[in-house]
């Protein structure tokens, strides 16, 4: 009986841990792409910069921990967003 609840615990959180190590890929990819274009050009400041701003904080509705936008599941509790 116990094997089996540690398995289907397992089971279950598989899905979760491949989503966040993708998220993880994905976002140090970007990371990587927008120094190389930094380096290259230096942007000044626009209206959709601004726009940008406004939406770094997006607030987990399981705890309300606020989390960067580009996150599939909270930080903290690790629901997804």
């Amino acid at each position: 009986m116990v094997i089996g609840l540690l398995l289907a615990a397992i089971g279950i959180s598989i899905p979760v841990l491949k989503g966040i190590y993708r998220d993880g890929l994905e976002r140090q990819s970007e990371r990587r792409h927008n120094d190389l274009e930094a380096e290259a050009t230096i942007a000044e400041p626009t209206a959709s910069d601004d726009a940008t701003e406004d939406r770094k904080r997006l607030p987990c509705q399981q705890c309300g921990v606020e989390n960067d936008p580009a996150f599939t599941y909270c930080r903290n509790c690790l629901e997804p967003l």
